[in-house]
């Protein structure tokens, strides 16, 4: 019943839909209503609604009715490039609307349709599927590769490569924004270069343990995939030395998205329904500014 039109509805006067920005007053009983519910995570969701914040946008959305919030939507609004053209992006990173409320639910949508942008939503669950596509959502195949990069036995090497952590002086304003955005201590942040060389590029991942032992380093973002596929091998020996992970992760939905080639005999791809709405020409999809567990 989510996708059902009910604009015309007289009983939806009794719903309304608020912005929430982290300084205002209904922010905290945001949060209360977060913690009495059991179906979200309250620390994630905690967590994202304290990242990557523009305070021209809001960081969630509540459905109230009779001034008592019974749905809420957690947004992470951003500016993104494609094609020399600058986009406004609207990450959902989490939904919930009580269920005697959920007929409702579509003005959540509806009041972030109003901005105009790019909607995407990576971590819905499989049966909200047609939920989406009725909100007019497309449904697309988003690919997670894991590569093996420890390679038991090896030689010594000497790289002619290097990670370099120190990121005060970076030059271009775009990479700068990047870095102040994941600022917090659970990204890793390093510039991969070619030693004695001008040619780099900048990598933003976090660590994840696969099965609870094996240590993967996931790639959130790089600022130049043709440098980091044509130099894959060093790039995998370096953060094998520096970060002691056992895997390599990047996610795309096409192949020339992935910023690994497909060359690669061990690893393997996992694949994972994600939806989108208003998506730009030339669209180029990464995880800039969005949720990194699935």
């Amino acid at each position: 019943m989510h996708g059902k039109d009910i604009t015309n509805q007289t009983w939806l006067k009794k719903y309304n839909v608020k912005q929430v920005y982290r300084k205002d007053k209904i922010y905290k009983s945001t949060l209360s209503y977060l913690k009495n519910q059991k179906y979200l995570s309250y620390s994630k969701v905690f967590f994202l609604l304290n990242s990557f914040i523009n305070n021209n946008y809001p960081i969630c959305y509540v459905l109230t009715h009779r001034n008592k919030i019974v749905g809420f939507v957690g947004t992470i609004f951003s500016k993104k490039k494609f094609s020399d053209n600058n986009y406004l992006t609207c990450n959902i990173h989490s939904w919930l609307v009580d269920r005697n409320h959920r007929i409702a639910s579509k003005l959540l949508f509806d009041y972030i349709d109003k901005k105009n942008c790019l909607i995407t939503v990576l971590s819905s669950l499989p049966r909200l599927s047609s939920t989406f596509i009725r909100l007019g959502f497309k449904e697309l195949i988003m690919k997670y590769r894991l590569t093996l990069v420890k390679k038991f036995f090896r030689k010594k090497f000497n790289s002619k490569f290097e990670i370099i952590n120190n990121l005060k002086k970076l030059n271009k304003l775009s990479e700068k924004k990047v870095v102040l955005s994941y600022s917090n201590k659970k990204y890793i942040k390093f510039m991969f270069q070619k030693k004695n060389s001008k040619r780099n590029c900048l990598i933003v991942g976090n660590i994840t343990y696969k099965k609870k032992i094996l240590k993967t380093f996931n790639i959130i973002y790089c600022s130049n995939r043709s440098f980091l596929n044509k130099n894959l091998i060093q790039f995998f020996e370096l953060i094998t030395d520096t970060f002691k992970v056992t895997f390599c992760g990047d996610f795309f939905l096409k192949k020339n998205e992935s910023y690994f080639n497909n060359n690669n005999k061990y690893s393997f791809i996992k694949d994972k329904k994600v939806y989108m709405k208003n998506i730009p020409k030339k669209f180029v999809f990464d995880l800039l500014y969005s949720e990194t567990e699935f």
